[in-house]
């Protein structure tokens, strides 16, 4: 039998140890299952190709013909891992698993396929029967060059080589799962390659099914998977000749076309966007004196903050940058993961007094080279003018003029106090290490220079910053934003011009004053004297929420990750504004970004699991949650909704009680409502609510946008909350 798409022999060849399947032939009764399951799912024949009967007395080779490397022309290669399975020696292994890794890579369609969605997939389907060693799993993903991602199939008893079996009960098995859900899993995986390679399979079904058989989970349609996938019968000869041919140039297109035009394609890539990025790299300090890191820190902060706000030139944030501190990493790789063609290379030699500051601008692409390098002989007294000469030499050798009103912004830049320049540089490098020891130290810092001159804006600004920071991760918070907002003021009544002033500022406004015209004001303002600060957009996409202008909102979202893709906050800001909207599929594309950053994976697997719970995938929304809070808790709500949704109420209570014992903190008054809200308890959802009113909690503004009160939208407690908020309109 051919495959559903034409050139290939089989859709699946299941590859697999011999003695695996020789007593019991559980492997047998699995393809028996699983063939079941995917033929429901497609309504029409799919061709598998499995070696059941071998005539070798089940030794540990295949009996196989020279037709195995057409029967490898397969869709899709689906190895049964087992403890055994991964020796480079055997059968399996050299000329299945390799073999196949190989032709799929090298042939017209390659061995990963993008979905519909955006997320990537491969064609190689690994199905684990057993736990494995740290050796094997690394064997795997050396051949496979990506992290393994199987689905299981394992046994309770640890180092029994025996699958799960349809008998076999979930809460003594190692996944905790039914083995109905895991052939499920195998199907749906199956479907997501298809529909990659054959959208048009997916034009014929209505919605997507996650078969709920078992007692515990809520049936997302009472339809059987056949009812569900009805598709026509196969298109007789004749027409499927012209519809194959379609399919054969569409495949093309996609595949082909891209790889021809990669080199033309790249160069214009970088000459329309890239060129004009550019990342500042963490100051090298070759002083030989570690007091003198706060230097270094203080010149990569200058330089990012002056040519952030040229309106032509898009800059990479400091943060973005920190990863690559002391690293040894090719230049065009570092640019390549921060989406720039310019880099930024500069280290300080000398004493605090004598300072040497050796600047170098690199190209990356298409060959790297040096496009010039300086050294300036620097004292205090005029580093100010020495940072705009190199913002001034930097846009000369990219080629960007500088514009008439960013001329002004250079213009208005005036010398500070030699000694400010010191306590704020050191003042901001404590910040940065957000301890509480280094916070105070901060303060000393900042204060330190509002004695040396109390008329210069720049302590203010950083006591604004450290402040306003400490606002949102502080439990007891007033404090910290109030004296963010006062600092900020401050600043911005002896300059004018301090976009980072007006950022704090709206973010008191919004989340703390809930003074929305003040929060919009300040945010445009703060645009207009440096359009290159992510939090300026992503907290106007927040504000936009507000005012549920959906499509502004996550333009603005989007706007702060291209202005720094490595930033875990704006990152995690866009899947967390399309989870609100109830954009579940675009929340679990951009959540799972997030674990490709070098940050905490906390955020990002909450997000990955509450869109899952919104999915219908129960049991990967609950393991999802599980393993975020092993690394740190917070998101309990996350796992108690999980449990609702798949109707485990008994569960969800569990985390219930254990939240209730920190109700009082507006973060988990918060999360409680979103459970109590999803349980139908409406009041207790509303009193959770009106504690985060009381405590000012952060989220209030966005009771309405949150799609989790949408069963409150017509309580007279859940009204009455929203009036007195003064939403805007």
């Amino acid at each position: 039998m051919a495959s559903i798409i034409p050139g290939y022999e089989y859709d699946i060849f299941i590859s697999y140890r011999q003695k695996d399947n020789k007593y019991d032939g559980w492997v047998t009764e699995f393809i028996d299952h699983l063939k079941r399951e995917i033929e429901a799912t497609f309504k029409e024949d799919v061709s598998i190709y499995f070696d059941e009967n071998p005539h070798d007395g089940l030794l540990e080779i295949h009996n196989v013909d020279k037709s195995l490397e057409s029967k490898l022309k397969s869709l899709i290669f689906m190895p049964v891992i087992s403890q055994t399975y991964c020796d480079p020696k055997s059968f399996a292994w050299q000329n299945e698993f390799v073999e196949f890794n190989k032709m799929a890579s090298a042939d017209q369609i390659g061995r990963d396929i993008k979905l519909p969605s955006g997320n990537v997939c491969s064609r190689i389907t690994p199905i684990k029967i057993h736990d494995l060693d740290a050796a094997d799993t690394e064997l795997l993903e050396n051949e496979m060059g990506c992290r393994l991602r199987s689905i299981d199939f394992i046994y309770s008893s640890a180092g029994v080589n025996r699958p799960l079996k349809p008998d076999d009960n979930p809460d003594k098995n190692l996944n905790r799962t039914y083995y109905r859900d895991q052939i499920n899993k195998v199907a749906n995986a199956v479907k997501d390659v298809i529909y990659g390679l054959h959208p048009d399979e997916k034009k014929r079904t209505t919605k997507s099914y996650r078969t709920r058989a078992q007692e515990g989970y809520i049936h997302e349609q009472q339809r059987s998977v056949a009812e569900v996938f009805a598709p026509p019968k196969r298109l007789p000869g004749k027409l499927m000749v012209p519809i194959v041919l379609g399919l054969a140039i569409i495949v093309a297109m996609i595949f082909l076309i891209p790889k021809l035009t990669q080199k033309a394609g790249e160069k214009k890539s970088y000459d329309d966007t890239i060129k004009k990025a550019i990342a500042v790299m963490p100051v090298s300090n070759f002083t030989g004196n570690p007091d003198l890191d706060y230097i270094a820190s203080g010149i990569q902060d200058a330089l990012c903050g002056q040519l952030g706000q040229l309106s032509n030139l898009i800059v990479r944030p400091r943060a973005s940058t920190l990863q690559f501190k002391d690293s040894e990493e090719p230049v065009q790789q570092i640019a390549k993961k921060l989406s720039v063609n310019n880099i930024v290379e500069s280290s300080i030699k000398g004493t605090e007094d004598n300072l040497q500051i050796e600047v170098k601008l690199i190209e990356a692409f298409p060959g790297e080279k040096y496009i010039w390098a300086s050294v300036f002989n620097q004292d205090w007294t005029s580093i100010t003018n020495t940072y705009s000469e190199i913002v001034r030499r930097i846009m000369d050798g990219i080629q960007i003029k500088i514009l008439p009103q960013d001329e002004n912004k250079l213009a208005k830049k005036k010398g500070h106090n030699p000694e400010i320049l010191k306590a704020y540089d050191r003042g901001i490098y404590f910040m940065n290490k957000r301890t509480a020891e280094d916070f105070e130290k901060g303060v000393k810092c900042f204060n330190e220079a509002i004695g040396i001159d109390p008329a210069d804006p720049l302590p203010y600004l950083g006591l604004a910053i450290g402040y306003g920071t400490a606002g949102h991760t502080s439990a007891v918070s007033q404090d910290a934003k109030s004296r963010a907002r006062g600092y900020a003021l401050k600043a911005l009544s002896l300059d004018s011009a301090l976009a980072d002033a007006y950022v704090v500022l709206a973010e008191q406004y919004l989340y703390t004053d809930w003074d929305f015209p003040a929060t919009e004001k300040a945010l445009k303002r703060a645009m207009e004297i440096n359009p290159n600060i992510p939090s300026v957009h992503y907290t106007y996409g927040w504000y936009l929420a507000l005012c549920n202008k959906i499509d502004e909102a996550v333009a603005e979202m989007k706007k702060a990750v291209e202005i720094d893709p490595t930033d875990q906050v704006s990152q995690g800001y866009l899947a967390w504004l399309h989870l609100y909207f109830g954009h579940f599929e675009h929340a679990l594309a951009e959540a799972q970004k997030l674990l490709q950053l070098p940050t905490d994976s906390t955020l990002g697997l909450f997000l990955i699991g509450s869109a899952y719970s919104e999915m219908g995938m129960h049991y990967e929304a609950i393991e999802t949650h599980k393993k975020g809070l092993a690394i740190s808790p917070g998101y309990e709500s996350g796992l108690a909704i999980a449990y609702v949704r798949a109707n485990q109420k008994d569960k969800a209570l569990e985390v219930v009680a254990e939240m209730e014992k920190s109700r009082d903190y507006w973060w988990y008054a918060w999360g409680l409502a979103e459970v109590y809200a999803t349980l139908g308890e409406k009041k207790k959802a509303i009193d959770c609510l009106e504690i985060v009113y009381k405590n000012r909690g952060d989220f209030m503004p966005w009771v309405k946008a949150d799609f989790y009160f949408k069963p409150l939208l017509k309580e007279p407690g859940f009204i009455d909350i929203t009036n007195r908020l003064k939403l805007p309109a």
